[in-house]
């Protein structure tokens, strides 16, 4: 009778990482990437991440070759995986083409916003308003993701809204040393007002405008925050950004 050799050459199903368990290490190492618990530029200590959350160091690696592709972390061979660093030119393209996914996002949330998703965004409003007072920085970075991404979600694109947020998400490897000024928050605020009531009021044109022109007022907030160095910087990519 014939030997089975299967046994010699296929894995053990428990062994290989499913689409769902990857797709969870992403989000959760995504989050503590944005969120600012893994730095900009550090290392990512495989072992360690592995432990922490209790999976497989297969599962792990799986996890960051998809966010090398979303580019928050770089493979370097023989040295290891790092948070992505981002610098002032790449962060200016980025306000850039994120400025032009807004505009689309909020011409098209003003026609296809549903009344519980306005509902939304004035809660998250009133809330990151409620955080500025509080002068509660981490709260209301927060609320202001999830301002940004119900927008993207009310503009009833999928693939904008994927755009959108990898675009962000490498900004913020930037942007959140830039964030916490009482004045810049008060501005940003403004802001998010004219953008709620421009697609309340199911206005795409003044909602496309609004969008656009905060994502721009926030490129010049950056850069009104810049270091003597950073200025320098500035001044080698030219003066037309």
């Amino acid at each position: 009778m014939p030997r089975n050799n299967f046994a010699e050459v296929i894995d053990p199903i428990e062994r290989k990482p499913t689409a769902s368990l990857v797709g969870t290490i992403v989000d959760r190492l995504e989050g503590m990437i944005i969120g600012g618990q893994i730095a900009s530029g550090e290392k990512l200590n495989e072992y360690v991440l592995a432990q922490q959350l209790q999976v497989s160091r297969t599962a792990l690696r799986e996890a960051v070759r998809l966010l090398e592709h979303s580019g928050l972390v770089t493979i370097l061979q023989n040295r290891g995986v790092f948070v992505r660093k981002v610098n002032l030119g790449e962060a200016l393209d980025l306000f850039d083409v994120r400025a032009g996914l807004a505009y689309s996002a909020g011409r098209l949330a003003a026609v296809r916003a549903t009344d519980a998703q306005i509902d939304e965004l004035r809660r998250l409003h009133e809330g990151m308003v409620e955080a500025c007072r509080a002068r509660d920085i981490n709260t209301y970075y927060e609320l202001n993701l999830q301002f940004h991404s119900t927008i993207m979600t009310s503009s009833g694109n999928e693939r904008l809204k994927c755009l959108y947020e990898m675009m962000s998400n490498e900004l913020h490897l930037f942007r959140r040393r830039n964030l916490g000024q009482s004045a810049q928050l008060e501005m940003s605020i403004r802001e998010h007002g004219k953008i709620v009531d421009a697609i309340a009021a199911h206005d795409p044109r003044k909602a496309a405008r609004a969008f656009e022109q905060h994502v721009l007022d926030g490129k010049q907030r950056m850069l009104d925050t810049l270091s003597p160095n950073s200025a320098r910087e500035l001044g080698s990519f030219g003066n037309d950004r």
